[in-house]
């Protein structure tokens, strides 16, 4: 609460709308680090469905969408403010179609950075646009140089829905290198396990 307030009182401070935009992107920022008040994976469990937004997450995810909206009206091409914006909403299932014209500009503004890439193809995910996913998902990889573990997950959930366990697997297991957590992959490994099993089991008619 406390660092919110200090972002505000900086706003008469600043000269330039940019400026401007870039302090109402960090307190959107702050709200939702408020929301997630510390805990580990918390965004992760929401999309998962392990976890319900309760109401205290839901009063300050709305104060952080708030300020994202003050931020990209100083300044649309606000790309960090358009990206977190577009991920928290797609986290949620809130107004996909707002996720996806934010997170399409950001990748418009920097289409090399993975991360803006990552957050663009789960909003196409979460629309069931899946091919398109895949391709973006697979530049997204190509780039990462940092080989973020969230990246490689969101890459293996695709591959998994477009019915390529044995490659999300690979890719899951990736993550778990790179230091997952291992309760949030393994249901995913269970899945595409008994996925693959059952496929063994289907006679092929053709």
């Amino acid at each position: 609460d406390r660092a919110a307030e200090a972002y505000e009182e900086s706003l008469p401070l600043a000269a330039t709308d940019s400026l401007r935009s870039v302090i109402w992107g960090l307190i959107g920022d702050t709200w939702h680090q408020k929301a997630v008040g510390g805990r580990d994976d918390w965004d992760e469990r929401i999309d998962l469905g392990i976890e319900k937004p309760d109401a205290t997450f839901r009063k300050y995810m709305k104060r952080s969408y708030a300020a994202y909206e003050r931020s990209l009206r100083y300044n649309a091409d606000n790309v960090m403010a358009l990206n977190n914006y577009a991920y928290f909403l797609t986290i949620e299932g809130r107004n996909l179609e707002r996720a996806l014209t934010l997170a399409s500009h950001a990748t418009a503004l920097e289409n090399d950075n993975p991360t803006y890439l990552d957050t663009h193809a789960w909003v196409l995910f979460k629309l069931g646009r899946l091919d398109e996913a895949r391709k973006m998902l697979q530049r997204a990889v190509a780039l990462d140089a940092q080989n973020s573990p969230a990246l490689l997950v969101h890459y293996g959930d695709v591959l998994q829905a477009l019915g390529e366990h044995f490659m999300a697997e690979v890719y899951w297991k990736r993550a778990l290198e790179k230091g997952y957590a291992q309760e949030l992959v393994e249901p995913r490994l269970k899945r595409a396990r008994e996925a693959r099993e059952a496929a063994r089991k289907t006679p092929n008619t053709q």
